[in-house]
């Protein structure tokens, strides 16, 4: 099983995803039909897919912390799957692609980087 697929199953069986759709399109920014395209070919994640899917799980990761301040322990186990993720994809950009940093690209048309 491709990490791809571990990752998608990780979501899934904890409600963090419903469908390989929703994935492809919410987590990875592609088209509906990534998911079962790559999976019918036994591809793994491009590194923008890769990318793509790390900023999701980084985004989500912040505002399940904020989740956590008002629920407490009600959304721990969503915590956990998303730093597992989080932790899966860092280590593969860096394995497979020798990337060790991700970080938000400027917003276009900001002065401090022009």
């Amino acid at each position: 099983m491709t990490l791809m697929e571990n990752i998608y199953k990780s979501l899934n069986e904890n409600a963090l995803v419903d469908t390989a759709e929703e994935f492809s399109t919410d987590w990875c920014w592609r088209s509906k039909s990534w998911f079962a395209v790559q999976k019918n070919k036994q591809a793994d994640f491009a590194i923008p897919a890769a990318i793509n899917c790390l900023n999701v799980v980084k985004i989500k990761l912040a505002l399940q912390h904020i989740r956590h301040g008002k629920l407490g322990s009600f959304v721990d186990d969503e915590i956990e799957t998303l730093r597992d993720v989080r932790d899966q994809l860092e280590a593969y950009l860096l394995k497979q692609h020798r990337i060790a940093v991700v970080t938000d690209a400027p917003e276009l048309g900001d002065k401090e980087t022009a």
